[in-house]
């Protein structure tokens, strides 16, 4: 397994930024499609390969490898909260997780950061019997709670304990309604004080994976709540806006919580034969409300007509972020979707594209065209490689969605909004795919307007020839931000090969689940714009001393003439300080920094020479 190189915190190190150059949007007529599968993955292997049985490992907690899972489906769509960190600098994170290559032993991997180191790899889940699909969250003064599903006829096994990070866990089960089969894909969060309300929302067994319908839907959506960390439990609803009335059926892991803020709960829900929505709760679940983010036109589709040709739609990957001010922020990527007269549903191998969207916004357009999204400043992600779209699909390796999607969002204290998605590169894995790797981009208004950069935080050149899929966040951040995904050394998954027939990865191999911490300023980018990069005309030091409590200075050299000047600004983007010393001669000078009148807190000072820009980070205290 190629592992990662600490690029993110070490001062002076920069990101390799591509500049905003966009793709030619897509046309249909251009578009490959293919038959989507019936029924969603829970995780039924066919085939057996031999593992590889090498488990890398890293000694520190950036970019460690804190399991190792040869199971690596980790979600047919959004993903769950899956990674979290707490006041004292503590993490936590899960994965649906196996070291046998049958899967029998599946169950949910967990690890534990205690400020200092992160425990041993896992060796078996924590729960007693087979599960997947894990969902974390802190319950009560200093503990933890881990829901995940089993299969289609069972209920959700919870798992509780006191004390965080040790001891024994405590299993429960959840049963859902009596005339459903079981539930499956759930999704979790807690809140209130001491985090002792816990909200779960899951999908009623469809008939594909072994269920029944229910209250005339094959697999509906499903709400429970309990107000005493889980001991009892307000019994499962079906909410007005979610029913037969308005759906047919929800797609297994189309959805995904926002983690709350105060007694202030969001939910998105979305996929090409559904609408894309958000639910919304401002006091802790009581009531909800529902707002429409994109009207599918075929939300009711039986398969009796095929739709009006290909049509625009999300495709089911949605993730949705709560901000300071209960604003609901959601990121979904773009689809090209169809329906034949016989109810088979097809999605496009290369359509491209992550959409955002906040409640500042009216509706998107039911077209979905992206040059409208483009121009409306919704459509802020998209493949960097530009020429992979002059290469044959053949060397796509699927995972049933856009080329930009699998998307992750936070939005900080400060309104700062950071959008993190997978896309396609055009490096390939020894079998001719291309890897996926997780790029990032920010806004500092509360996604008013989107910083001009587009970051790859995967791209050293170790991590070139490195899948990297399955982002989890933590929406606690300082002046970093905190992530877990999985990453190998193939294309695709295994488990969506070996049983749709698809092309990508057809052999099990050691899948990481990494975490990485990732400077808010190597996002952000200050002083680097649309057609700026790293200087290297010039060099800057890191402020020294650092942390600052008086005076610090930073030492430039320049290699030939240029005008000098350092801008100098704070966490939340306003800029406190601009020095200009005009045209200088090529050697070394300084500027100096008097912190003592300055707020404690992070700062970044950007260095610019004539038309480049490097960008670094300070301390005051």
């Amino acid at each position: 397994m190629k592992r990662i190189l600490l690029l993110f915190i070490v001062a002076g190190f920069a990101f390799s930024a591509m500049a905003q150059i966009k793709p030619f949007l897509n046309h249909p007529k251009n578009d490959v499609q293919s038959l989507k599968p019936a029924a969603q993955i829970d995780g039924q292997v066919v085939g057996l390969q031999t593992p590889n049985t090498t488990v890398a490992s890293d000694a520190t907690l950036e970019d460690v490898a804190i399991m190792m899972t040869l199971y690596d489906l980790q979600t047919n769509a959004a993903m769950q909260q899956r990674f979290y960190r707490y006041d004292d600098g503590a993490m936590a994170g899960v994965a649906t997780f196996s070291h046998d290559n049958t899967y029998t032993t599946r169950g949910t991997g967990y690890n534990y950061y205690d400020g200092t180191a992160w425990g041993p790899q896992p060796t078996a889940g924590i729960e007693a019997n087979r599960t997947g699909w894990p969902a974390y969250a802190p319950l009560g003064p200093n503990g933890e709670i881990v829901v995940a599903h089993s299969s289609a006829t069972t209920p959700l096994y919870i798992n509780r304990r006191d004390t965080r990070g040790t001891g024994d866990w405590t299993q429960t089960e959840l049963f859902g309604p009596v005339d459903a089969a079981g539930l499956l894909w759930c999704r979790m969060v807690t809140n209130g004080t001491d985090h002792m309300n816990v909200h779960i929302f899951a999908l009623t067994s469809p008939t594909g994976n072994g269920g029944t319908v229910w209250n005339d839907m094959d697999g509906a959506l499903i709400y429970n709540r309990s107000l005493d960390g889980g001991d009892t439990w307000d019994g499962w609803v079906q909410m007005d806006g979610m029913t037969s009335a308005e759906y047919l059926k929800f797609g297994g892991d189309a959805y995904a919580w926002a983690r709350p803020r105060g007694e202030t709960l969001a939910f998105v829900v979305g996929d090409s034969f559904n609408d894309q929505f958000i639910m919304k709760s401002t006091d802790n679940g009581d009531t909800w409300t529902k707002t429409i983010i994109w009207d599918c036109p075929y939300d009711l589709w039986t398969g009796v007509d095929s739709t009006d040709g290909h049509f625009y739609s999300s495709d089911g990957c949605s993730a949705a972020a709560i901000g300071p001010d209960g604003k609901v922020h959601v990121l979904f990527g773009l689809q090209y979707s169809f329906g034949d007269i016989g109810g088979a549903t097809y999605w496009t191998i290369n359509m491209d594209g992550l959409i955002y969207w906040n409640e500042d916004m009216p509706e998107l357009p039911q077209d979905l065209n992206p040059d409208t999204l483009d121009a409306h400043g919704n459509y802020i992600g998209w493949v960097q490689d530009t020429s992979i779209f002059n290469e044959d699909i053949s060397h796509y390796a699927f995972y049933y969605n856009s080329m930009s999607s699998m998307p992750a969002l936070v939005v900080d204290d400060y309104d700062q909004v950071f959008a993190f998605w997978s896309s396609m590169t055009e490096n390939e894995d020894p079998y001719g795919f291309f890897f996926r790797h997780i790029y990032a981009r920010a806004s500092v208004d509360g996604g008013a307007t989107w910083r001009d950069t587009i970051v790859d935080v995967t791209g050293d050149v170790i991590q070139q020839w490195t899948e990297f899929v399955f982002t989890s966040v933590a929406n606690q951040t300082t002046d970093m931000i905190y992530l877990i995904d999985q990453d190998d050394d193939l294309a695709g998954n295994y488990l969506q090969s070996s049983n749709s027939g698809y092309q990508g990865q057809m052999e099990i191999t050691n899948n990481n689940i990494t975490c990485m911490e990732i400077a808010k300023a190597d996002i952000i980018q200050w002083g680097v714009g649309v057609n700026d990069k790293p200087a290297e005309t010039f060099t800057v030091a890191q402020n020294s001393p650092n942390p600052v409590t008086g005076r610090s200075v930073i030492h430039v050299r320049l290699t030939q003439p240029g005008n000098l000047s350092m801008t100098l600004h704070n966490v939340i983007g306003q800029q406190v300080m601009n020095l200009n010393k005009g045209a200088v001669h090529a050697g070394s000078h300084q500027f100096s920094i008097d912190g003592s009148g300055l707020p404690a807190g992070i700062y970044f000072y950007t260095v610019t020479v004539d038309n480049q820009s490097i960008t670094k980070r300070m301390i005051v205290e």
